[in-house]
């Protein structure tokens, strides 16, 4: 039976990580760092490699051989991006990223204000624009245009009024990566874990729907993202998700996409974190045995049937949809955001820290 080739594959290099995020289920898992042999296998099994990205529920910049890996996969003429939460970005990293050739690299937030960012992720936002603004003086003054910098937001209940300030943000930083959102997750690997408190942040369905269509629709954001376009970057998501639509019974993942967590673990995507889903075991499977069982999920969501493990997905609820489901989401959505009278959004921002000092100046393991 010939299946698509892995051509996107996202790498967890560890579950470690300096902040305490309370939507994150990596603080449930067992803290280690993914073996650098066990990485090498995982490019040697899929030849038709394109993209990796380096992210998963740790920070990626504490595994002790993250350069190596970035090095190796560079090596093989593969383009690397990576989510980082930036706290790890002193200016003797944001060179080594520069000189490393990454695609892009994605800043986490859900906040412009530092207090709350303080309440939510347990960092400090200074410190994580010092790190930004490293690597945008660094790239600027090399010559360079990659790595396409920009953020990556989990949108909360308690947040979802921040977005024009977190756009502020953006703009005042000079960042060219373009914003991601993604909603609170509500599939169950991440769910169980929540504490109440971050329970209460999920949003229901129709909320998640304006979020879609609000973010579509700000003219703001829309020209942030035409900026992104004109850089001719593509990050990980970009490249993975080319020429998907809504409506069509696919997924880009199931497509051409894998995920292997520190442990070797290979899944679907990288939201499903249930072992009793996984594929396979790299190095002890076969990659035809992973591939196989990625297929047969494929297959099913192709009968317009949300396969288990992608219960809960974002991405898979608008690939069942039908065209006439589509259209009413749409119209709904824009209806509401019409007639709604919409809060003012915080415009908080914060005052941006002072330029980074010499490399020696900082340390390379910094606290939250």
């Amino acid at each position: 039976m010939p299946m698509d080739p892995v051509r996107f594959l996202q790498i967890e290099p560890t579950t470690r990580c300096n902040f305490t995020c309370g939507f994150c289920c990596g603080r449930y898992m067992p803290q280690a760092d993914l073996p650098f042999a066990d990485f090498v296998k995982t490019l040697d099994a899929f030849p038709d490699l394109r993209h990796i990205e380096l992210q998963g529920e740790g920070e990626s910049l504490m595994h002790p051989r993250f350069f190596d890996m970035v090095e190796l996969a560079r090596g093989r003429g593969l383009r690397v991006s990576l989510i980082t939460n930036g706290s790890y970005l002193s200016p003797e990293v944001a060179g080594r990223l520069l000189y490393a050739g990454l695609e892009k690299v994605s800043v986490s937030l859900e906040s412009a204000d530092p207090d709350e960012f303080r309440r939510i992720r347990g960092g400090k936002l200074d410190k994580v624009l010092r790190g930004v603004g490293a690597l945008v003086t660094g790239r600027k003054e090399r010559g360079l245009d990659r790595p396409a910098i920009g953020f990556s937001i989990t949108v909360l209940r308690s947040t979802r009024g921040q977005l024009d300030a977190i756009l502020d943000l953006y703009e005042q930083l000079g960042l060219d990566g373009g914003i991601t959102l993604q909603p609170l997750q509500r599939m169950e690997p991440y769910v169980q874990r929540y504490r109440p408190e971050m329970a209460a942040e999920q949003l229901v369905e129709h909320e998640v729907d304006d979020l879609w269509v609000g973010h579509r629709a700000d003219r703001r954001v829309r020209r942030i993202q035409r900026a992104k376009q004109r850089t001719g970057v593509l990050s990980f998501f970009d490249e993975m998700m080319q020429g998907w639509r809504p409506a069509q019974r696919t997924c880009p993942w199931l497509e051409g996409g894998l995920y292997v967590n520190h442990q070797g673990l290979a899944t679907a995507c990288c939201m499903v974190k249930d072992e009793a889903h996984a594929l396979g075991r790299m190095g002890q499977d076969s990659p035809e045995t992973i591939l196989l069982g990625r297929e047969r999920l494929r297959e099913e969501l192709a009968r317009g049937v949300v396969p288990i493990p992608c219960q809960g997905c974002e991405l898979a609820r608008f690939a069942v949809m039908t065209r006439t489901q589509l259209v009413s989401f749409a119209l709904r959505g824009m209806w509401r955001r019409w007639t709604r009278k919409t809060p003012r959004p915080l415009r908080h921002l914060p005052v941006l820290p002072a330029a980074p000092g010499k490399a020696g100046e900082s340390r390379l393991d910094p606290g939250p």
